[in-house]
């Protein structure tokens, strides 16, 4: 008889190891919804402050996935030139992304072209330095980001639309390999005083860590404050 119960009791104690395995895997495909506002504070016509809050829903944008908050600041010295540093905080459910937080140092540079028949083009490039913490170890990695920008700014009855594309290329020391890619499609317009909405679509491939396929619904507030006047980036 103590041996039954001895069985069952390891049955038991396995199909709950199976289930929590099962619970704490991150999901192969996803669908999300990324909501964020940021604030830039141009204190200077070549010099701004930049800070955002962004929260991200997955599991079929059913549960909170990822809390970001940053803040940073950009350098113009020139209408084609940028370059900016900032940190970033992330806290996440490991459930759906496979950690608990991150803290991240990055500087990026942007460069843009004159603008060609309207339409206006632009790279950024920005390498990052990150500390992962998961649930039951802490890594330190690099990566570096390369995305390029397409807009064409037009007018609809009085209202200044911007449609976008963006390619965004992700190059991950833990992989030693180009491991991510992102599409973007959307559009920026104005809202009221000096603030802009962003709405777009992003698919992302990624080819060593869940998940693999990622389609976003994104929405973006933008506030800018302060007296200088600098350029639209």
């Amino acid at each position: 008889m103590f041996r039954k119960w001895q069985f069952a009791g390891c049955a038991i104690a396995v199909i709950f190891d199976m289930n929590s395995a099962r619970a704490q895997t991150v999901p192969a495909t996803d669908l999300q919804q990324w909501t964020m506002v940021s604030v830039t504070d141009q204190v200077r016509p070549k010099l701004a402050f930049t800070g955002f809050g962004e929260v991200r829903f997955g599991n079929n944008s059913t549960q909170l996935d990822e809390e970001l908050l940053t803040a940073g600041a950009i350098y113009s010295p020139t209408r084609w030139f940028s370059a900016g540093s900032g940190y970033l905080y992330i806290h996440a459910n490991p459930n759906l992304s496979g950690i608990t937080h991150e803290n991240r140092f990055y500087t990026e540079a942007i460069f843009r072209a004159p603008a060609f028949h309207g339409f206006l083009l632009s790279d950024r490039v920005r390498p990052e330095v990150r500390w992962l913490q998961t649930p039951t170890k802490a890594r330190f990695t690099q990566r570096y980001r390369d995305r390029i920008t397409l807009e064409r700014p037009l007018t609809i009855q009085q209202t200044r639309y911007v449609p976008f594309l963006r390619y965004e290329k992700f190059y991950d020391m833990l992989a030693e390999d180009w491991s991510r890619t992102r599409y973007y499609g959307g559009f920026d317009r104005p809202l009221f005083g000096r603030s802009t909405l962003e709405v777009y679509y992003m698919h992302q491939d990624d080819a060593y860590f869940r998940p693999y396929h990622k389609n976003n619904i994104g929405v973006s507030l933008m506030w800018h404050v302060g007296g200088a006047h600098g350029d639209r980036h």
